[in-house]
C-alpha cells in the first residue's frame, strides 16, 4: 500500500512533488506505477483529533487513518486564514510569491492565472483531477479540474456528507484505469457550530461535557456549548472522512491510493 495518512500537505507537497517530478517532464512511465492521489482537507482543523490525543475528539476513522500511516506532529501552515493556506498548498509559492495574500471573498487573487499548481502538473503527468467542496482561490481558472462537485462552501450543510461520498463514488468510477487526483473539501469544522445536522452525530456532546482549548483562555457556559458543537462537527466530519474512505474501497483503489489528509489552516 502507498499511504500518507494524517498530517500537514506544507510537508507532504514536497512528497509529492518529488515523487511526480519526472513523469512531468516524461509521461514515459506506466500508468499502474504512479498512485492515485486522494486528498481530504478539512476547514479550520487543528490537532483537535483522536489521534493527536485530544480527550474530547470522537473521530475513529481519522484515528484509523492515522495508525496506518505517517503523523505528523511537528508542521505548519504559513497563513491563518482560508484562501492563503490553500492557494500555498496548491502551488507550493508563499502568499507573498503567488500573491494570493487575503481571502477570495475580498477579490484577492493570484497575479497569474497561469500560475503553475499541482492540477496542472498533474494533468500534465497524464492524471485526471477533481475537487469536491469549494476552491477559494482567485482566479479559479487556475486550477483546471476535469471534475468539479459542490462547488459552494456548504457552510449550512444543505449538502450532506452521503453527497461527497457520492460525489467521490462517481468520480473514481467515471476514471477507469486512469490515475487520479481527487481533492475533497469538507465544511463541517468552520462556522456555524451545528450541534446535529440529518441526525448525525447520534449522541451529540453538551457544554458540560467539555472545556475551551487551553489557548483560548477563558472559559464559559455559552463558550462551551460552541465548544462542544466544534467537536459535534468534527465527528459529523469522522463519519464522512469514513464514507469518503469506503467509496474509495468500493471503487476497488484502496490499494493504489495515496490518501492525505490536513485541516487548511488550523481551528
Amino acid at each position: 500500500m502507498i499511504r500518507i495518512r494524517c498530517g500537514c500537505w506544507f510537508l507532504v507537497l514536497g512528497v509529492l512533488f518529488n515523487a511526480f517530478a519526472s513523469r512531468v517532464v516524461t509521461t514515459r512511465v506506466d500508468a499502474s506505477e504512479r498512485p492515485n492521489v486522494l486528498l481530504i482537507v478539512s476547514e479550520d482543523n487543528g490537532p483537535e483529533l483522536g489521534c493527536y490525543g485530544d480527550s474530547y475528539a470522537r473521530t475513529p476513522n481519522l484515528d484509523r487513518l492515522a495508525s496506518e500511516g505517517v503523523r505528523f506532529e511537528n508542521a505548519f501552515v504559513p497563513y491563518s486564514v482560508c484562501s492563503p493556506s490553500r492557494a500555498v498548498f496548491l502551488t507550493g509559492l508563499y502568499p507573498h510569491q503567488n500573491e494570493q495574500i487575503g481571502l477570495a471573498t475580498h477579490k484577492f487573487a493570484m497575479y497569474e492565472d497561469d500560475t503553475p499548481n499541482v492540477v496542472t502538473w498533474l494533468k500534465a503527468a497524464g492524471y485526471r483531477t477533481g475537487l469536491i467542496g469549494k476552491l477559494h482561490v482567485n482566479p479559479e481558472n487556475a486550477f483546471p479540474f476535469d471534475y468539479r462537485a459542490i462547488s459552494n462552501s456548504n457552510f449550512q450543510r444543505k449538502q450532506s456528507i452521503d453527497d461527497y461520498a457520492d460525489s467521490a463514488a462517481k468520480f473514481f468510477a467515471d476514471s477507469g484505469k486512469k490515475p487520479f487526483f481527487l481533492s475533497v473539501n469538507f465544511p463541517d469544522a468552520h462556522l456555524p457550530f451545528l450541534r446535529r445536522v440529518n441526525g448525525r452525530p447520534s449522541n451529540p456532546l453538551g457544554a458540560d461535557d467539555v472545556r475551551p482549548m487551553p489557548w483560548v483562555g477563558v472559559d464559559s457556559s455559552r463558550l462551551r456549548e460552541q465548544v462542544a458543537n466544534y467537536y459535534n462537527c468534527l465527528e459529523r466530519l469522522d463519519t464522512g472522512v469514513g464514507l469518503l474512505l469506503k467509496a474509495l474501497a468500493d471503487g476497488g483503489h484502496s490499494d493504489d491510493t495515496m490518501v492525505i489528509y490536513f485541516g487548511d489552516h488550523g481551528a
